[in-house]
């Protein structure tokens, strides 16, 4: 196992997250991570495709927050030459706007945790995701019916 090569693919998939929780959603954040015909699957199957898409979809999503901590654990990464996959848990807050930081409440955010699966091509600029999916577990906090009435 070519640990610096697992590693560089953790720090992708970190970035990920860390820039739904900054808030560093432009294009060209994204097509630093991103391979240009990259899929996004949503935890209700909707698919977005390429950096742009993505960038804008996740914009939108992320705005109903007051803000959001993405918690990865346990990247199992495997790699097969130009291309690799990766498992991972994720537990994901959200807090809404009128929650002013106070977590205390069940009406004030939702929490998610579940299982990522993602798929990484090599690039001469580097390992960029291919596929990142999330498929959730378990969720809790009142707060989720909120999010159905909004939609996705």
């Amino acid at each position: 196992m070519d640990w610096t090569q697992v590693l560089e693919i953790q720090q992708v998939l970190n970035g990920y997250f860390r820039a739904l929780d900054e808030r560093d959603l432009e294009v060209a954040q994204l097509e630093r991570l991103f391979m240009p015909d990259a899929r996004v699957v949503r935890p209700n199957g909707a698919m977005l495709v390429g950096p742009a898409t993505i960038s804008q979809s996740h914009r939108e999503s992320m705005a109903r927050f007051s803000s959001t901590q993405h918690l990865l654990s346990s990247q199992d990464v495997a790699i097969d030459g130009e291309t690799a996959s990766v498992r991972a848990n994720l537990v994901a807050m959200h807090l809404w706007p009128d929650a002013r930081g106070n977590a205390n409440s069940p009406e004030n955010y939702f929490l998610a945790g579940g299982v990522i699966t993602a798929g990484f091509v090599r690039t001469s600029e580097g390992w960029r995701i291919s596929k990142v999916e999330n498929r959730v577990v378990w969720r809790a906090g009142a707060g989720f019916e909120r999010m159905a009435e909004i939609g996705r």
